[in-house]
């Protein structure tokens, strides 16, 4: 079957098929000369992919040189993010792979979101990236339903260097009953931290999730054999993502005070 030409071909296709002419355009206009030598095409082809630009309205001709028109820098600007944002997925698949099909974690968060999957010779090392994104935080607030328990007090230590830190952590009662146990010291501190906020709650979702002084948020994403990595976000869409999923963690938690045990 023949292909289609110029105005039978829609936008996505031109897009796909001219992108590195319009680049080219984008770039710099250029006369059709300029352009064969940018773009290293034969007369032929340059032809075709001008008529096709043209046709579909992305570019025009204009005192003796080819430039983008005004749909034509917006349609490449969207291609190249959604391109990049295909390459976020390709990048985090690995770690998706380990999350749920419901919806819980979705493109708000994972749109341009960098990924620190965990390494299988040393797994724990990428708890790292949380330490140091709660280092220099004054408000944190984390909801997990898995504790990594050699690294709570590494992680208490890093929330309060400052002295106006305030965290706030929502744990499912046993996973709280089993941190007590393993560690009854750091618990009473945390319970006797007037900074310190400790909640019991059922966890809606199956990541841990934390949000660094309404600037940065992440979730640690976890396997059957353990961490699976971790993913950092810091876009708006990413935060009030974030703030959901972290308030639905909340909605019904119960508080935790020092008094004898709990």
């Amino acid at each position: 079957m023949p292909r289609p030409s110029g105005g039978d071909l829609d936008l996505a296709t031109v897009l796909t098929e001219r992108r590195s002419y319009l680049r080219a355009l984008i770039e710099q206009p250029r006369s059709k000369r300029d352009l064969e030598s940018a773009v290293a095409s034969s007369r032929s082809t340059l032809d075709r992919a001008l008529r096709d630009l043209a046709d579909a309205n992305l570019a025009r001709y204009e005192d003796g040189v080819w430039t983008p028109t005004l749909l034509g820098w917006c349609s490449y600007r969207a291609q190249e993010t959604y391109r990049d944002h295909l390459t976020t997925l390709a990048e985090a698949a690995p770690l998706l792979n380990n999350l749920p099909v419901d919806g819980s974690v979705g493109c708000a968060f994972l749109d341009d979101a960098d990924v620190y999957e965990a390494d299988p010779a040393m797994p724990d090392a990428v708890i790292q990236t949380l330490l140091e994104s709660v280092e220099h935080a004054t408000e944190v607030c984390a909801a997990t339903p898995v504790v990594v328990t050699g690294f709570a007090e590494e992680f208490y230590d890093c929330v309060r260097i400052g002295d106006n830190y305030t965290l706030e952590m929502v744990l499912p009662a046993k996973v709280f009953e089993q941190v007590y146990v393993a560690f009854p010291t750091l618990t009473n501190e945390l319970m006797s931290d007037g900074n310190v906020r400790l909640y019991r709650a059922s966890i809606p979702f199956s990541f841990g999730l934390w949000i660094a002084d309404a600037d940065e948020v992440g979730i640690v994403v976890f396997t059957e054999q353990g961490l699976g990595g971790i993913l950092v976000n810091d876009t708006d869409d990413a935060l009030d993502w974030a703030t959901d999923q972290y308030e639905r963690a909340k909605q019904d938690a119960e508080p935790v005070f020092l008094r004898g045990r709990l």
